[in-house]
């Protein structure tokens, strides 16, 4: 195998996925490395033609990315594998790959979901600026226990508050590193 900036880009980016979804997981971080070369988002990233995936492609292979992650998972024995767990490995991993570690402007980085976790949802449920009928109940959704519909729900609650031609990534301006 060969040593050059996409693995390495790779190998950072599994790492920092795997950090953001382990508290209390029950998976190992070589768990989830595998889970991610096996899903098909590496073979989809090699591929020059993915930085031009428009959203409702995106959210084909998002889901089908996510499915793989936890059933790969489930034959490791972890148990605690949910479809909120899944997408945030995802999204670090191609927030680390694409948007931070890649060309922000491509297409696929204007339509990958950011990082959903409690300290951005916590902050937009708080934040004056936003203007949502559902930011209330954003503060007590446990993103580790999103299932597949209750994700892709609050997806959509949350992209309404992206500016038409906004990539998507712009909503992380509620993400905090801490939560204060």
């Amino acid at each position: 195998m060969s040593y050059d900036i996409f693995e390495h880009k790779h190998r950072f980016s599994v790492w920092a996925a795997a950090r953001a979804v382990q508290n209390r997981f029950g998976a190992k971080v070589k768990d989830l490395r595998e889970a991610l070369e096996n899903c098909g988002i590496v073979e989809f990233l090699n591929d020059s033609a993915s930085m031009q995936v428009d959203q409702e492609q995106f959210d084909v292979l998002h889901r089908d990315w996510c499915v793989n992650i936890i059933d790969f998972l489930a034959k490791k024995g972890v148990t605690k594998a949910t479809f909120g767990r899944a997408a945030k490995l995802v999204a670090v991993y191609l927030k680390s790959m694409v948007v931070i570690g890649g060309d922000p402007d491509c297409r696929l980085a204007q339509v990958a979901h950011p990082p959903i976790d409690s300290i951005m949802l916590q902050n937009l449920s708080r934040s004056a600026e936003v203007r949502s009928p559902h930011k209330r109940k954003w503060r007590f959704v446990k993103w580790t226990q999103l299932s597949e519909e209750e994700y892709y729900q609050l997806v959509s609650e949350l992209f309404v508050l992206v500016e038409p031609g906004m990539p998507l990534w712009h909503l992380e301006k509620y993400w905090t590193v801490t939560r204060e």
